[in-house]
């Protein structure tokens, strides 16, 4: 059972995202491109090691992580599988994401997001990302931006994934 949890991350690029960094494979290039990183994040996701979408804007984001989805109105929502394998789950943002796949020898988390991540039992879980907010309404100063759902799975979902959620490029 997750007893709800609530973080804040800042975002400067439009893109969250809620990794295990023990299964995270990190780096891409010294050099990389954007399409190069971007396929890599899928292929993470399909890996059932991150989940990344777009904000619809950037900010200072507070999301809540919980085991059951509330009263409030979404936006919009998905869902995907993550394997949780070291007990952990970190919210991070697109920042630390370009930063670990540029230097081989950072890895998640990064020092300044040390402290954002929820403690879970290990396995698979099916995880549901709720926007409580209509970005071009400017509406993102609710209390909670973001509603995430985290429930155990009995397996993966087969549901290949090509793109980063939500992204309009």
């Amino acid at each position: 059972m997750l007893i709800p949890k609530t973080l804040s991350v800042t975002d400067d690029s439009g893109f969250l995202a809620i990794v295990n960094a023990d299964k995270y494979k990190s780096f891409v290039d010294e050099n990389w491109e954007y399409e190069q990183l971007i396929k890599h994040f899928v292929d993470q996701m399909n890996n059932n090691s991150l989940v990344i979408w777009a904000t619809g804007s950037e900010g200072e984001w507070t999301m809540r992580f919980t085991d059951k989805q509330s009263d409030k109105q979404s936006f919009k929502e998905f869902s995907k599988s993550i394997n949780i394998t070291n007990g952990k789950l970190w919210l991070i943002n697109y920042e630390d994401l370009t930063m670990v796949a540029q230097f081989e020898d950072e890895k998640i988390p990064l020092n300044h997001n040390k402290d954002l991540f929820i403690q879970l039992d290990n396995g698979i879980y099916n995880i549901t990302i709720r926007q409580l907010f209509d970005p071009c309404r400017g509406e993102q100063f609710n209390d909670i931006n973001f509603e995430v759902i985290l429930q155990q799975a009995d397996n993966v979902s087969d549901n290949q994934i090509d793109k980063i959620f939500w992204q309009t490029e």
